[in-house]
């Protein structure tokens, strides 16, 4: 009769653990399928940064910025520099 009460008890207690534990993992992946959604919304923000990084130094947007903002001008005057190296003349 006590072996009966025991096997009994120990069902009912593996059944609550079981229980017990397939509520944690609905939990966990309730938690990881959020996380994966933030991590895709992050993936994509930082693909249009670098997209509009790319487009901010693209070199029209660079001569563009350097005469509005910075005053700069293209010189009248172009001269083509030589490297020397030492021991030549």
């Amino acid at each position: 009769m006590l072996v009966g009460v025991l096997a009994w008890l120990s069902v009912a207690v593996t059944g609550v653990q079981s229980a017990r534990q397939s509520g944690e993992m609905r939990d966990l992946f309730q938690r990881l399928s959020t996380n994966q959604q933030t991590q895709d919304g992050l993936l994509a923000e930082y693909r249009l940064l670098l997209l509009e990084r790319a487009t901010l130094a693209a070199y029209q947007n660079v001569e563009r910025i350097a005469v509005e903002e910075l005053d700069m001008e293209f010189p009248e005057e172009v001269r083509q520099v030589e490297r020397w190296r030492r021991g030549e003349r």
